[in-house]
């Protein structure tokens, strides 16, 4: 076997450049052909690209299905993934996510090979909001929202204490870093979906979620008609402060627009 390995991978180099016209296919390194030929003994390579983070996919057959292997820049396994019907998954992990999010449904599930260990990813949606969920084969969940272990950024057990007591019943459906560097945490309360913003050192700033034009109080409504008769509701947000509550609001006359907060007891906070 020692001396028809170099004619295999000279076949599976071959294979992968010229097999597709897709001009984002590319050439496979000698060394992750042998990575994939050890681990996944059997398996056929059938493209090659780099996906979105920069990491190159090899997607794979092997015992029956197509799984993505990712290395980095220096050709060296970063994890593999695979589709994993629901049917598929072990009863402790259909037990764990079903007692956490009893009113969601799974949607989607992937396994997830790394060094580091193995994980299932589970998608929940419930009507327009979606959780994802890291449960190791054991049960374990890893993470309560999107994110995966040992990616950044995180929400701290500490910001997960904040939200839990100041937004009882919310379920994280998202996070990641806004354009100023804050993280921001996208939850589902009260059927509400709310942005939760966090600084670096972990301190709540404010959080935000839509308001109707038609629900903004009377009060609101009254300082509005005085103080810009001219003007007209086009969209409204609520903002939670440590030291403030209000109203953002965007009024529009024609092409002309304009941001005010206003109070709930109707003082306009910005002129």
């Amino acid at each position: 076997m020692k001396k028809l390995f170099p004619i295999l991978l000279f076949s599976l180099l071959a294979f992968v450049s010229c097999s597709d016209d897709d001009d984002k296919s590319i050439p496979v390194d000698n060394a992750v052909v042998e990575f994939i030929n050890a681990k996944y003994n059997g398996a056929k390579i059938r493209h090659a690209e780099y996906d979105g983070n920069g990491l190159i996919e090899v997607e794979i057959l092997h015992d029956s299905r197509l799984k993505d292997v990712y290395f980095d820049k220096d050709n060296k396994w970063v994890y593999t993934s695979w589709d994993v019907r629901v049917a598929e998954i072990p009863a402790v992990v259909k037990e764990s996510v079903v007692v956490a999010y009893p009113d969601f449904v799974i949607d989607d599930v992937d396994f997830i090979e790394r060094e580091t260990g193995n994980f299932y990813e589970v998608e929940l949606d419930k009507g327009n909001a979606t959780v994802v969920l890291f449960v190791t084969p054991e049960g374990e969940i890893l993470d309560s929202s999107t994110g995966e272990p040992g990616t950044s950024p995180v929400v701290s057990d500490e910001m997960r204490l904040f939200l839990k007591e100041k937004y009882p019943g919310s379920v994280i459906i998202d996070y990641g870093k806004n354009a100023n560097g804050m993280l921001e945490v996208d939850i589902m309360h009260d059927n509400i979906e709310k942005d939760v913003y966090f600084d670096n050192e972990g301190n709540w700033v404010y959080t935000s979620w839509d308001i109707s034009p038609a629900s903004l109080p009377d009060k609101v409504n009254a300082a509005l008609a005085a103080t810009y008769p001219q003007f007209y509701v086009d969209d409204a947000d609520y903002i939670e402060r440590p030291e403030i509550v209000y109203y953002e609001i965007e009024l529009q006359d024609g092409n002309f627009e304009k941001v005010v907060f206003v109070s709930p007891e109707g003082e306009i906070l910005n002129e």
